[in-house]
């Protein structure tokens, strides 16, 4: 009976090893990208976000960083690359995409870019950590009729708010996102990525206008 448990404890014990493998102690994938994963909180099964908004009241302008790409462990655009369903321009036109929708959420929320570090200017850094490719006939499913958000597609990010001068971070998320169902897919290979990505540029805009 003791040899047993101890067989069990040694089973959990790896079990947990190979479970947290990788991630930052809440569950999340880090590719790296972010200078701080140490204050992000769960804010829901596939979102984990800091942020100090009284700080983040303090910028009047962005310097926004071309969006960078950074494929996490295990991501599904790999293997869609691998089985040449993705191209490199697929990739370079998702990044623009949401390179353009951060710009937008930025000046609509009454913000300014700004191309040079100063005070009262902080630097937004975000990455593509995945993407999923729409099934156009599923998504054209009504969700009525379905039980899940199958063939919708979506993407995955990081992204922080840093200092301009200091490189504090000031506001942080690791993000999975899943994209809508028709029309607003666009009945589109990428239609739910893109869907993802305007729905992080409405959040973006929501925050700098209750940060104000």
């Amino acid at each position: 009976m003791k040899k047993q448990m101890i067989m069990a404890a040694a089973i959990v014990i790896g079990l947990a090893l190979i479970s947290g493998c990788g991630d930052s102690g809440s569950g999340q994938v880090k590719t790296g990208f972010l200078s701080d994963y140490s204050k992000l909180e769960a804010a829901s099964d596939s979102s984990y976000r800091y942020l100090n908004k009284s700080q983040l009241g303090n910028y009047k302008a962005f310097i926004v960083e071309p969006v960078s790409v950074y494929f996490k462990a295990g991501a599904k655009a790999i293997e869609a690359k691998s089985e040449g369903k993705m191209t490199e321009q697929d990739i370079k036109d998702l990044a623009n995409y949401l390179h353009s929708a951060i710009l937008t959420a930025i000046n609509n929320s009454g913000r300014t870019i700004a191309y040079r570090p100063g005070p009262g200017i902080a630097r937004l850094r975000v990455a593509i950590t995945d993407i999923e490719e729409t099934n156009v006939v599923l998504a054209a499913v009504p969700q009525s009729r379905m039980l899940t958000g199958a063939g919708v597609g979506g993407a995955s990010m990081e992204a922080e708010v840093v200092d301009s001068v200091t490189g504090r971070q000031v506001g942080a998320v690791v993000e999975q996102q899943a994209g809508s169902r028709v029309p607003f897919t666009g009945l589109s290979d990428w239609g739910g990525a893109k869907s993802a990505m305007d729905e992080w540029a409405k959040r973006l805009q929501q925050r700098l206008n209750e940060s104000r």
